[in-house]
């Protein structure tokens, strides 16, 4: 049975969240006015805070997943493509704004509106939020996964 946008995406959160916690201790249009609503969406957006699972996700936690390689964010490409990175599982799909402050994003079937408050994309899905703001996406490179932290340990 496929799972949908909505169940995929917090329940790869939800349990990456948990798993961080648990590792690290840490409590529209096509004219001129539909361009220019895009341009507020179009972008890097990074995770800035939210809640899930009736857990606060504040900055010392994003730092903390951060520091273990797991990252979080959203590009909304001006082509209206969109990819979603949850700790290196990573989903395209598409977007739409359908004025300055909201916008459909559309993964496989599923589509659910983002909007613009205060400065950052919320996407909120059954009581469970996710906040972004515009920000640069960590390099792959400098990242440090839990696979690579458990092959640098030295063995006894």
């Amino acid at each position: 049975m496929k799972k949908n946008f909505k169940a995929k995406a917090l329940a790869v959160f939800a349990c990456a969240f948990a798993l961080c916690i648990a590792l690290v201790g840490c409590a529209g249009g096509s004219g001129a006015a539909g361009d220019d609503a895009a341009k507020n969406f179009q972008g890097d957006w990074v995770l800035s805070g939210g809640s899930s699972g009736g857990q606060e996700i504040d900055q010392a936690s994003i730092d903390s997943m951060q520091q273990l390689g797991m990252n979080v964010y959203i590009q909304l490409q001006e082509d209206g493509t969109a990819v979603i990175n949850l700790f290196g599982s990573e989903m395209t799909g598409t977007w739409k704004a359908k004025d300055a402050t909201t916008a459909d994003f559309t993964l496989e079937s599923d589509t659910e509106e983002v909007k613009l408050e205060d400065g950052e994309l919320v996407l909120a899905v059954d009581g469970d939020s996710l906040r972004f703001k515009k920000g640069e996406i960590p390099a792959a490179e400098t990242s440090t996964t839990p696979d690579e932290m458990e092959s640098s340990t030295p063995e006894a």
